[in-house]
């Protein structure tokens, strides 16, 4: 089962780094401007890709809502860190972190 390596959620940051089964590492980072995942490497010290990336207003908007619906499904946790955090715990690739994102959302992810 993929695994959590860091996470921190305070005033001073949110992120949390996961290695997945595959070896791969991510890292879920939140801010102000919004959430992005990172692909990780050299044993997780450097951003080597953004895997996903919305901004807070796009996923509060009226667009995404059946997205926040179905994060909903997956996660009862009140703070994004948390949510995505649940739903990509489940994942066991790079390729199932990709396929999960664009399933909840609809979205192309980026390399």
């Amino acid at each position: 089962m993929s695994k959590i390596i860091t996470y921190k959620n305070s005033p001073a940051g949110k992120f949390c780094q996961i290695k997945l089964d595959d070896g791969n590492r991510i890292l879920i980072s939140i801010a102000q401007p919004g959430i992005k995942v990172y692909k990780l490497m050299l044993f997780g010290s450097m951003p080597s890709g953004t895997i996903f990336e919305i901004s807070t207003a796009d996923l509060f908007s009226e667009k995404y809502k059946p997205a926040r619906e179905k994060l909903t499904e997956i996660s009862l946790e009140l703070d994004m860190l948390d949510v995505f955090k649940d739903l990509l715990l489940l994942c066991k690739s790079l390729e199932g972190v990709k396929k999960k994102l664009h399933s909840v959302f609809k979205t192309e992810a980026t390399n």
